[in-house]
């Protein structure tokens, strides 16, 4: 499993309450850039451009309403991704959806 998306994964293990707003930004612009441009991406970079948003003006609670659609579109990621990153992308997505 690549190196972002397992830290990812060790940020949310705690839960999603557990991670501070500004390292949430943090992961989150990490991610648009990872993923911007990438064939099959363009739904999980415009659910992460909003959550950035969310983010950035405090509010939490639209944030949390966005992650179920986020983990969706990451799920749907899963098949096409690197076969050392499918597990992972599925803990994630399944993370993120509650």
């Amino acid at each position: 499993m690549n190196q972002q998306l397992q830290q990812t994964i060790d940020a949310l293990s705690g839960g999603l309450q557990g991670v501070p707003a500004s390292a949430a930004v943090a992961n989150v612009t990490s991610w648009h850039q990872t993923l911007d441009g990438v064939p099959g991406a363009e739904t999980v970079v415009e659910h992460l451009a909003s959550l950035k948003s969310a983010l950035e003006s405090g509010d939490l609670e639209g944030a949390a309403a966005l992650l179920p659609d986020l983990g969706a579109a990451t799920e749907s990621l899963a098949p096409d991704a690197p076969e050392a990153d499918q597990a992972g992308l599925r803990q994630l997505a399944a993370a993120l959806q509650g």
